[in-house]
């Protein structure tokens, strides 16, 4: 599906979040992953890199020389070729080939991966995520298209180290449940201006997938009952921002046996809870 629709998904993303998907992403690098410059990194549904990138440039920046970063300090995953191959290319266009590596892989299961190339070919598979081997996991807009959730939770458990400093950021839509007029406005933006933003964008190719992308919507949890899946994994969820009057929630996870939700904010007003 994801192939289908690779060479819109950049510019399709900025219409659908009206130009605030960038700004999402970056509140997620900056504020909620915590980074250090010796962290190493798996960025889950990866696409076309845009996180990977984000997480690059700030290990850059963290770093006192561009070498002091480790080789493939960032690994991206994706199970979608396409997607994977226009990463590639955006990963070469701004010369972060030693920091970030993408591979085509499975959220629910991390035990292999592929190497991808910019002209889409795969290597045999290798070796993929070692248990207790990352720092810092993100996945952005991915989670509500795991056929298995709870599978793809516990292999981020099983692939963080067992760390303070260990963070889970995951950045999602959720459909607004609550009954302000701002909320109503978000839910009716998800459910009948998204799909006609992919239609026009795909000059109706991609119609199908679009729609596919409201039903998704639909059909995630709502924010404390996706925390409640977190915790089953062993992931304690530290806090939910709120974006967009609640269509958009970043959900920041530590490991822990434990799991109970201890703040919750608000990054606009919103009244899911």
């Amino acid at each position: 599906m994801f192939d289908k629709i690779a060479s819109v998904y950049d510019s399709t993303n900025k219409w659908m979040s009206l130009g605030l998907d960038q700004h999402w992403r970056k509140t997620m690098v900056q504020e909620c992953m915590s980074l250090s410059k010796h962290d190493r990194v798996l960025d889950l549904a990866t696409g076309t890199a845009d996180v990977s990138l984000l997480v690059a440039a700030r290990l850059t920046e963290l770093s006192d020389l561009r070498g002091g970063i480790a080789a493939g300090a960032v690994l991206g995953v994706d199970p979608s070729t396409e997607m994977l191959r226009r990463g590639v290319e955006k990963v070469d266009e701004r010369v972060m080939t030693g920091i970030v590596h993408l591979v085509k892989g499975d959220a629910q299961n991390l035990s292999t991966v592929q190497t991808i190339d910019s002209r889409g070919r795969l290597s045999k598979p290798s070796e993929g995520v070692a248990t207790g081997s990352i720092d810092k996991i993100s996945m952005s807009f991915g989670i509500r298209n795991v056929p298995d959730r709870a599978s793809a939770l516990r292999e981020m458990r099983r692939s963080l180290r067992s760390k303070d400093s260990s963070r889970v950021c995951i950045l999602e839509f959720a459909l607004p449940s609550g009954q302000s007029l701002l909320s109503l406005t978000a839910r009716a933006f998800i459910t009948h201006v998204v799909p006609l933003i992919g239609r026009l964008a795909t000059q109706g190719a991609g119609s199908e997938e679009y729609e596919y992308l409201e039903r998704s919507i639909l059909d995630f949890p709502q924010p404390l009952e996706f925390v409640a899946e977190m915790a089953r994994a062993g992931l304690q969820a530290k806090s939910i921002t709120s974006f967009a009057f609640g269509a958009v929630h970043l959900f920041t996870a530590e490991p822990a046996a434990d799991s109970l939700l201890t703040s919750t904010v608000y990054a606009e007003p919103t009244d899911w809870q």
